[in-house]
């Protein structure tokens, strides 16, 4: 029996069994207030004592108990009480079957949405763990795996509209089952005739960068490979001057490149207050 924490008395008169009643909080009915739980079931047509003395004492029967099992089971299970009244008033095996079988799959879409959290936590602690060691006045060459992204275009450049291309991307993301609505890494190509002519602010695209190729959706590869690598710190409309130094080295150590300059956000305003702590990671593909 689910009598946990419950003193239960039996009436030696009645021969009736007599629950001591906890105080705690409602959650599940229309207007949350603290109640006696049992007096809200009897009021509700849901579990009703046996029998109730004028002085307010309820008893009951011991037969009982299995039916008070099954409502704080069900209740535990996350189901509201209009629906575990309905259950009981119509209860089968098929029934109850079919509620067991939505529930578990209720709870292993819960699994898995709480796994992807826990990879995207180790992710965000890994990258503020990188950004906080990095040399910014560093240019070097790297190597990455293969990766992938969404991508969308931007002509018109403004705010709104890359605004309202990303919220496009990550719901395309969310109907494939992407089990966390954060499972992405925000990026934007920077074109090399952009950079040419100190454009750097003007971004027509958005994308959403991927470890993992999800399936069904119009992804884009980036080669693994090695990619020439610079970190601006500071706000997004002074780095042109991480460009220009990017450049200077790309063409000392004659380095040739891709056209299409990858900017993908490290420290942004999700972990950083101040615009001037932040951290944008630029990579661009190097070719033979």
């Amino acid at each position: 029996m689910v009598m946990e924490n419950r003193k239960v008395y039996l009436d030696k008169h009645t021969n009736l069994l007599q629950l001591e009643e906890h105080m705690y909080p409602l959650v599940d009915v229309d207007t949350p207030n603290v109640f006696r739980n049992l007096f809200h079931y009897d009021e509700i047509g849901l579990f009703q004592p046996e029998l109730t003395q004028p002085n307010g004492y309820r008893y009951y029967s011991i037969y009982q108990t299995e039916i008070l099992d099954t409502i704080l089971l069900l209740k535990d299970l996350g189901m509201p009480l209009k629906e575990i009244k309905q259950q009981l008033a119509n209860r089968d095996p098929a029934k109850m079957l079919h509620i067991l079988e939505e529930r578990e799959h209720q709870i292993n879409t819960e699994i898995a949405k709480l796994r992807s959290m826990e990879k995207w936590i180790s992710q965000q602690k890994s990258k503020i763990h990188f950004a906080m060691q990095i040399d910014p006045t560093a240019i070097f060459i790297a190597d990455f795996p293969e990766r992938y992204y969404l991508y969308a275009e931007a002509p018109t450049a403004t705010d709104a509209e890359l605004y309202r291309k990303t919220d496009d991307l990550i719901n395309l993301l969310l109907t494939v089952g992407s089990t966390f609505k954060n499972d992405y890494d925000m990026a934007y190509f920077q074109h090399a005739s952009h950079i040419e002519s100190d454009k750097y602010a003007v971004y027509d695209n958005v994308a959403l960068l991927l470890d993992n190729k999800p399936y069904g959706l119009p992804v884009h590869p980036l080669p693994a490979g090695k990619y020439l690598t610079a970190y601006h710190t500071g706000h997004w409309d002074t780095i042109g001057d991480t460009y220009d130094r990017l450049m200077t080295f790309k063409h000392e150590h004659n380095i040739h490149t891709s056209s299409e300059y990858l900017e993908h956000n490290v420290i942004d305003s999700f972990t950083a207050e101040d615009p001037q702590d932040y951290i944008t990671e630029i990579t661009v593909a190097i070719e033979a």
